[in-house]
């Protein structure tokens, strides 16, 4: 397209637009101009899509990276087919939807006067600056509709219906319904931790879905591409409830009242997990925005109602971030933060149902075993933060690759001790004797689950402590630990191996240490064992992150069984590394 320079304002000079094409009925009106010289272009841009920043301090950093350019707008007849002045034309009686885009989705978000329109357009592939408008949006004939306030995270716990009574679900069309009850059934139990019996906290979500619209949206959405995931269809039914819950949302929130609400923060939650498993290499960083207004979303409920009434929510939001932050794809911003504030919420907050003071409901059958394993958790996860961080902290320091082999040997030195503090810790935990004990007895169910992810967590730490911090660590590490690296790995696999057998379904906080054991044994048999025990829990994944892991660690083998054939040893090979060259984006192991 060749570019138009102008003298005067390229809005008011006529003479700067011009037409650019024509095909069948269709014109595209572009308006352009030359970029000017500015030395704002040169800022670093970090943030996702324009259309995904929900605060106008994000829009005014997206707006200061980049240049002016070329924007172009495509309208046909059919765009204005909906215009009571066309109503009489027989031929645009009936009204033409647009296909679904990802695009349009979080386009949605861009203005809060011009939602629909937003969410209807058409990116052009290849120029994000094109969109095609499907429908012109007259703003002066909107009406504003009418949204039920949010319920406070104060607000008293109203008799929760049974689900088979929940007018809602009755009312649904079929496709909707079956989309809640496998979000009710099967999703949710995925990504809750440990509950118990039927005390379900999906309760909760029924109660903030029921004052807040956009929520029933997000489970659907999140449900669906479980659905699609499983049965191996295509994701539009998932694109197009998720289309549907952005603006919603958006429309919803219209004071920090309301973004502090129970709807806001638990739709918000949903929407991370469905960026997460939908994430794909063209997308793949939509995720950190969401998480960042999590983020602000848990500090602003804090600051406006002084405490959190879903405490172990903001927990898995916590462990979910220590996976991204382990797999190198995010640098640990909540649950850093939150560690960083002393706001993790303590290990008697981790469980619901919440008693009237606050803490996790103890059964009778529990309170000899279930406070000490939490207890437990909560330090091999705190500890598991720490090294995260760390492993951050050595990877973003590109001083240490330039280093002369003295100044390198100290910074080695150093780097060892720092990581020796965390592993003391955590081997110290296993000597307490009330964990020493819990070997020895029965666990009921809650707490023999929180005991299995505290323990497979803690192995597969101590790998990733040995092997992860660094490319090529194993280089940098005294083969006096390989031994230890042997035991662990082995352990991982048989530990993992039976409970698999147990149930197949409920065990996803495997996957990351079977990674790892996989990727640190020297024994083949071992590697192809992790990877079949990985495989066999795709089909039950909310998305791709299962398959990604799986991929990745078949490309390190390779890379491993390459090396080892022309070097001798493998032992540089970073998984890491792998990971940004091919593409496989892992974000949380366990979805």
């Amino acid at each position: 397209m060749q570019d138009v320079t102008v003298a005067g304002s390229v809005i008011w000079d006529r003479q700067s637009w011009f037409l650019t094409g024509r095909h069948k009925g269709t014109n595209i009106l572009s308006v352009a101009s030359s970029p000017a010289p500015s030395s704002v272009g040169s800022a670093v841009d970090d943030l996702p899509p324009f259309a995904a920043l929900l605060t106008d301090e994000d829009r005014e950093r997206k707006a200061e990276s980049s240049s002016p350019g070329t924007y172009n707008v495509v309208v046909n007849p059919e765009s204005f087919q909906h215009l009571p002045e066309y109503a009489d034309d027989p031929e645009v009686k009936k009204e033409r939807l647009s296909p679904l885009r990802r695009g349009s989705m979080t386009a949605s978000l861009a203005s809060s006067l011009g939602r629909e329109s937003y969410m209807e357009g058409i990116p052009y592939p290849g120029d994000a600056n094109i969109v095609v408008l499907p429908r012109f949006e007259d703003l002066s004939r909107r009406s504003t509709r009418e949204m039920k306030s949010p319920t406070s995270p104060v607000a008293t716990h109203p008799q929760i219906k049974k689900e088979d009574s929940d007018p809602k679900l009755l009312r649904a069309p079929s496709v909707e319904a079956n989309a809640l009850q496998h979000f009710r059934q099967v999703v949710w139990k995925q990504l809750v931790p440990a509950e118990h019996g039927s005390d379900s906290s999906i309760a909760l979500l029924d109660e903030a879905a029921a004052q807040f619209p956009p929520l029933i949206l997000a489970m659907m959405a999140v449900a669906t591409l479980a659905m699609v995931q499983q049965d191996g269809k295509e994701k539009l039914d998932a694109l197009q409830h998720y289309s549907q819950a952005l603006p919603e949302l958006q429309s919803s929130l219209k004071s920090d009242e309301d973004l502090a609400s129970d709807g806001a923060f638990l739709t918000h939650f949903l929407i991370l997990i469905y960026e997460i498993a939908a994430a794909d290499t063209e997308h793949a960083n939509i995720w950190r925005h969401h998480k960042h207004t999590l983020l602000k979303i848990t500090l602003l409920r804090r600051r406006i109602f002084g405490g959190e009434r879903f405490p172990f929510i903001v927990w898995w939001i916590c462990n979910i971030d220590l996976d991204a932050l382990f797999s190198g794809t995010g640098s640990g911003e909540f649950v850093g933060n939150m560690l960083k504030r002393d706001l993790i919420p303590p290990p008697s907050f981790h469980l619901y149902p919440l008693g009237a003071d606050g803490s996790s409901v103890v059964y009778p059958e529990e309170r000899e075993t279930l406070p000490t394993v939490l207890q437990l958790d909560y330090e091999v996860t705190l500890l598991a933060v720490r090294l995260g961080l760390l492993a951050h902290e050595f990877r973003q320091d590109l001083s240490f690759g330039k280093a002369g082999p003295a100044q390198k040997a100290m910074s080695i030195k150093l780097r060892h001790s720092r990581i020796y503090d965390i592993q003391e810790g955590l081997q110290q935990l296993w000597m307490v004797p009330q964990v020493c004990d819990l070997t020895r007895t029965e666990l009921p169910p809650r707490a023999r689950r929180l005991y299995q992810h505290a323990s497979t967590l803690y192995r597969a730490c101590m790998i990733y402590s040995h092997t992860s911090m660094w490319p090529a660590q194993r280089l940098d590490t005294s083969s006096g630990f390989d031994g230890e690296i042997a035991t662990l790995t082995y352990q991982i696999l048989q530990l993992a191996h039976q409970l698999i057998q147990e149930d197949g379904h409920n065990n996803r906080f495997l996957i990351f240490p079977l990674f790892m054991a996989g990727f640190a044994s020297t024994d083949g048999s071992q590697k192809m064992m992790a990877l079949d025990l990985i495989e066999g829990m795709e089909k039950d994944g909310l998305g791709r992150n299962t398959i990604a892991t799986r991929r990745l660690l078949s490309m390190v083998y390779k890379r491993q069984n390459d090396r080892f054939m022309n070097t001798g040893h493998s032992l540089d090979v970073d998984w890491m590394d792998i990971m940004a060259e091919q593409g496989q984006t892992v974000i949380s192991f366990g979805l």
